[in-house]
């Protein structure tokens, strides 16, 4: 009986514990930028199938302004440059992701005094260069891109993150094209 009754006390106490941290968007607003490493696997697909360009791995940067809106709510634009190692050859043509370019705008709510779980929606442009024994050339194609995250601080200014991101780019050549992302990295606010 004594058992329930400290347990009961503890799960009691729990939610006060909670309450007693000063959760506050103003730990996650100002300038920041980051330094981002991912795995991607941009496909294409048509009548139901998908198809793989190739999987590999991306790396780059983002630079945001998170301005407060509320206690726990921040939002502000973004912008992302990665570079790809993507690349797809058969014989001596190849297909070699050259990067990609991400803006748009990030709202994130703080769940604690130092996570801060957000979600984006912007543009995105991807850019293919094309090698053949015939020569070279590049395109690119623009859609729109989603993420969702997390951002943990390390202490007043540095913090790392982890997010996911699905880019559309819709037709391209007559064939649909995505781009599917992990990444993590670490950051740092003004």
């Amino acid at each position: 009986m004594k058992i329930y009754l400290l347990g009961a006390a503890v799960l009691a106490s729990v939610p006060g514990v909670a309450c007693a941290q000063d959760v506050s968007a103003d730990d996650f607003d100002g300038i920041r930028i980051e330094a981002r490493l991912g795995y991607e696997t941009p496909t294409v697909s048509e009548d139901g199938d998908v198809y793989k360009i190739g999987s590999a791995v991306s790396y780059g940067g983002e630079a945001g302004v998170d301005f407060k809106l509320g206690d726990r709510v921040v939002a502000g634009p973004y912008i992302t440059y990665e570079f790809s190692s993507v690349e797809l050859c058969d014989g001596g043509e190849c297909l070699k992701e050259e990067g990609n370019l991400g803006a748009g705008l990030r709202l994130g709510y703080a769940v604690s005094p130092t996570v801060l779980v957000y979600g984006k929606l912007g543009y995105a442009s991807i850019e293919f260069k094309a090698e053949t024994s015939f020569g070279s050339g590049s395109a690119s194609k623009g859609g729109v891109q989603g993420a969702i995250g997390a951002d943990v601080n390390f202490g007043e200014k540095f913090y790392g993150f982890a997010e996911i991101n699905y880019a559309d780019y819709g037709k391209f050549y007559g064939i649909n094209l995505q781009r599917r992302h992990v990444a993590a990295g670490v950051g740092f606010r003004f």
